[in-house]
């Protein structure tokens, strides 16, 4: 057992990985990871190429052409630094590179801040790149490893975002198990079937070509790779499970769902708080659940309708904001309403915003659970979209 911050943890993944192209550029709160990886590397921990870039943009260039060349490639940022970086992002998906990075979410500008906040990552959602969310520093861990297995398959052959909650899961140290001698074998040497090479067969990679020749199928190759995935990351949790002797769901998460009434859905670092408000309204005789997603790419639709099939209302917890868009929620929010209209019965969906990267607390959870249950007693909400942690009224 070892006391990491989730950086740190996530630089041991890197390290197990054996990783051989690292390309870092500094912004907060993802920095961390970076330097602990710098640290290893000088002390001979492991031997990896760092390269430090000079933009968020050129960083994430180099890790897609390492990636292109065959190697294991690791790569991160946050806030803007991503949005910066989206050019290198789409075509790293769309070229089915297998890179992975590190997204520490944090509050997009303006203004400039440190809190949390998703849109750094969901702004990605529709471009190909797999997405797994952590809930702490050892699930950080072990999703980084799975991530290298799943999108190095060549099934999938896509890249990978492990996305961690800025601050309170880069920066907050807690209990971490690193794996032992038993993950050996888990992460197969990465083998890319068409490296550019000149030992190999002439390839490219990213070209420019007129839009009637390939950009449709490549597209539609995206497209069945992503949904492939899913039974590879099935596949990888379970022999993951075998070889360390932890056991994940692969892509829900939840707790007293068995005769709940009434759901909490979020994921990231404030599922453990959620739990904390369900088991005190437990307490209390109050039928609460909370179910957490694991993974946002591939979207989980199908667990998500069978885990709330039965509940009456939900209240999302939603650190993301979509301004314009239905009911004015977030995308948290709004894709969870687009999974659930398919189901038998159709839960009240409430929206309760975390927006700016002001930190929420509990007492902001139950307010969430007692709205949504006063909608579904009177039969119908008042509005469908809240934001608790406003100053002043909310209009």
């Amino acid at each position: 057992m070892r006391i990491w911050t989730g950086t740190r943890a996530i630089a041991e993944a890197v390290k197990i990985a054996d990783v051989d192209v690292i390309a870092a550029y500094p912004i907060r709160p993802y920095t961390g990871v970076m330097n602990e990886l710098a640290r290893m590397i000088s002390d001979g921990e492991f031997s990896a190429e760092i390269i430090v870039a000079d933009s968020e943009h050129s960083q994430f260039e180099i890790a897609k052409h390492a990636s292109a060349v065959g190697a294991r490639t690791f790569v991160g940022s946050s806030g803007v630094g991503l949005l910066y970086a989206a050019e290198a992002i789409t075509v790293t998906a769309l070229a089915q590179l297998p890179v992975v990075a590190l997204a520490g979410c944090r509050a997009l500008d303006d203004p400039g801040n440190f809190g949390m906040e998703w849109n750094d990552t969901l702004v990605f959602r529709d471009f190909g790149w797999l997405v797994s969310w952590a809930k702490d520093a050892q699930e950080a861990l072990d999703m980084t490893l799975v991530a290298y297995r799943v999108s190095e398959d060549r099934r999938v052959l896509l890249p990978h975002f492990v996305a961690v909650d800025g601050a309170t899961i880069t920066h907050i140290a807690s209990p971490v198990s690193p794996p032992d001698e038993r993950i050996e074998g888990f992460l197969p040497p990465y083998k890319p079937p068409y490296p550019l090479d000149p030992e190999y067969e002439p390839v490219t990679k990213a070209q420019h070509i007129a839009p009637s020749l390939i950009g449709t199928e490549q597209r539609k190759v995206v497209d069945v790779s992503m949904k492939r995935s899913r039974g590879v990351i099935e596949e990888a949790w379970r022999d993951f499970s075998r070889r360390v002797g932890r056991s994940y769901p692969p892509f829900l998460e939840s707790a007293y769902m068995d005769d709940a009434e009434l759901a909490i859905v979020t994921m990231g670092a404030y599922t453990k708080d959620a739990v904390y408000v369900g088991q005190k309204l437990r307490e209390r005789g109050e039928r609460v659940g909370v179910v957490r997603l694991r993974y946002w790419r591939p979207y989980p639709a199908q667990e998500l309708r069978e885990s709330l099939e039965d509940v009456k209302g939900i209240a999302v917890l939603d650190f993301s904001y979509s301004f314009g868009s239905p009911d004015m929620g977030g995308a948290f929010y709004n894709e969870l309403r687009a999974a659930l209209y398919e189901a038998y019965q159709k839960p009240l969906i409430l929206d309760f915003l975390f927006a700016g990267g002001r930190e929420p607390n509990v007492e902001h959870f139950e307010k969430a659970v007692e709205i949504t249950k006063r909608a579904v007693e009177r039969g119908r909400p008042e509005r469908l979209v809240y934001w608790l942690t406003l100053r002043g009224e909310d209009i």
